[in-house]
């Protein structure tokens, strides 16, 4: 199993296993949100889930692709399907607890921005995300 973007994820190899997931074509392009749940029907889960999918111009406007990576049920890449081994290798590598809720932002470079277990409102991520250099760069430039 592989997973491969900059920063956290530098040290992973390539491979040509259903169980990868190559995060590096994002680098420099767009910050990943990873949601790890208990399952679908987390209530914390699913609260973000709401708010991510009401404030869907806001997730666009800053770049954001979303990982949604349950213990119970279907993962996802964006729109994209994730298998089984590519689940387990995101909880694997990212370090996320097994039944606990956790939020994972990583910005544009690949570095851990920030982590979380537990309840967080899409606000307070996107104060965050706001308040990075490379994001204030952007908001000028718009």
């Amino acid at each position: 199993m592989s997973i491969l973007f900059g920063g956290i994820f530098a040290g992973m190899v390539s491979g040509a296993t259903d169980d990868s997931v190559d995060l590096s074509v994002h680098q420099w392009r767009n910050r990943l949100l990873f949601l790890f749940a208990p399952s679908e029907e987390d209530p914390p889960y699913l609260s973000l889930k709401s708010e991510i999918e009401y404030q869907e111009n806001g997730v666009l406007d800053r770049d954001l692709l979303v990982v949604h990576v349950p213990e119970k049920g279907e993962g996802r890449f964006g729109k994209e399907r994730l298998s089984a081994g590519q689940v387990l290798s995101l909880w694997k590598h990212l370090s996320a607890s097994p039944g606990q809720f956790t939020t994972i932002l990583v910005g544009k470079d690949g570095g851990e921005k920030f982590r979380q277990t537990g309840i967080i409102r899409l606000k307070e991520i996107f104060q965050i995300i706001d308040a990075m250099p490379m994001r204030q760069q952007e908001m000028k430039k718009k």
